[in-house]
């Protein structure tokens, strides 16, 4: 058994027995899931709660009395890999974030240029382009925007680099054929079912060498995540997309404005499932989309319109802002003491999923490391799995 796998094992283990924390729907819940966690979680006032979620380490302290295997798990950890030398930005990256621009080059530090790239759901190319500029013999960059491509090709062709794009949606099913045996592929942040046919098309290909930061576990085909490895196949957990978005609710920190943002949309979240239910007389939470942030700057009552409008509901005559925020600030606290323990097992559960999918190309006669490849202040998404065909 690989190192991988006996992690994955002992991981497995623990999430089974752990279901209980992590699984909670914190905006459905009317009272704190926990009895034996009740006296702590309630004896912390909203600014402590805020303090222990955004530091990981005080956190698992606090929660090690009553979750020892849990804070346990933390320890392990996954392997540091390669960084950029400096992150000095060429003329052609202008318009690329200072954050993003130190990804690809991270990202692009830890590649070889062996072989032929491809460059999975690739955007204007940005990384294709650093690696063609480092020497790669060349590189094709799939991508559905066909936009993204032509300002890529531009780029590419003013750069006089061996850099083509080929414009089609990741999902249909003759992208397989950009899959070949002597090749590099690449994709830096492809998302949930995205990642997921770029490992299986590229393990069917043979493809010799493969490097994947996956993101947006949730954006699934299906409504349940289905494991990729036989091993995950075998401990299954049942991930909803729920679930799956647990990871993702980690964010580099950004200031007084954002955690202002959060709760505002926090409050009005949850004072719209109260109007909601007065609506439709059914005592059910109703999840939201992800909507902009700009819809934060009016006033609740036109957000409250705008999500009756999103849900086909009765938009009602008059709505009272001040009503139904009250209401939200009851369940409001509620929420943060839950997610405070739900937040513990994010990087658990997606460590679980990058182990799934480390197993898989394993098990189909891969050599395989899996590490972090940037700093946590440039992405919390800094998981890289890297594979070689034996």
């Amino acid at each position: 058994m690989s190192i991988l796998a006996e992690h994955f094992q002992q991981l497995s283990a623990l999430l089974h027995h752990t279901r209980g924390d992590w699984q909670q729907t914190p905006f459905s819940c009317r009272e704190l899931p926990w009895p034996e966690l009740t006296p702590m979680l309630m004896a912390l006032n909203e600014t402590q709660i805020d303090a222990l979620d955004e530091n990981e380490a005080a956190a698992l302290a606090w929660l090690a009395p009553q979750r020892p295997d849990t804070v346990a798990a933390h320890h392990l950890r996954l392997p540091e890999l390669e960084r950029a030398p400096d992150y000095a930005t060429p003329r052609w990256s202008n318009g690329i974030g200072g954050r993003k621009w130190a990804q690809i080059k991270d990202f692009a530090a830890n590649v070889t240029l062996e072989h032929p790239i491809l460059e999975w759901c690739a955007g204007k190319g940005h990384l294709g382009r650093l690696l063609a500029q480092q020497g790669a013999a060349s590189v094709t960059s799939l991508e559905w925007n066909a936009d993204l491509c032509a300002q890529g090709e531009q780029l590419a062709q003013q750069l006089d680099l061996n850099h083509q794009f080929h414009c089609a949606d990741a999902l249909d099913s003759h992208t397989s054929c950009l899959f070949q045996p002597q090749q590099l592929a690449v994709a830096l942040h492809a998302c949930g079912e995205l990642h997921l046919r770029f490992l299986r098309q590229a393990a069917q290909a043979g493809t010799q060498q493969l490097a994947l930061s996956p993101c947006c576990y949730h954006l699934i085909s299906g409504d349940r995540y289905q494991p990729l490895s036989v091993a995950g196949q075998q401990q299954d957990l049942q991930l909803d997309r729920h679930s799956l978005r647990l990871p993702l609710q980690q964010q580099v920190t950004g200031g007084e404005r954002v955690r202002r943002l959060r709760h505002i949309e926090l409050s009005w979240r949850l004072a719209f499932d109260e109007l909601q239910q007065q609506i439709t007389g059914q005592a059910r939470y109703l999840p939201l989309p992800a909507f902009p942030k700009r819809l934060l700057s009016g006033d609740f009552a036109d957000f409250a319109r705008w999500a009756c409008t999103q849900k086909g509901l009765a938009i009602p005559e008059s709505i009272d802002s001040q009503h139904w925020l009250a209401l939200a600030e009851q369940r409001r606290l509620l929420v943060k003491r839950i997610e405070l323990i739900r937040h513990r097992y994010r990087y658990l559960l997606e460590l679980w999923l990058l182990l799934d999918r480390a197993l898989f190309l394993e098990e189909q006669g891969y050599r395989v490391t899996l590490g972090t490849f940037t700093a946590v202040s440039n992405t919390p998404r800094r998981y890289l799995l890297q594979a070689t065909r034996s």
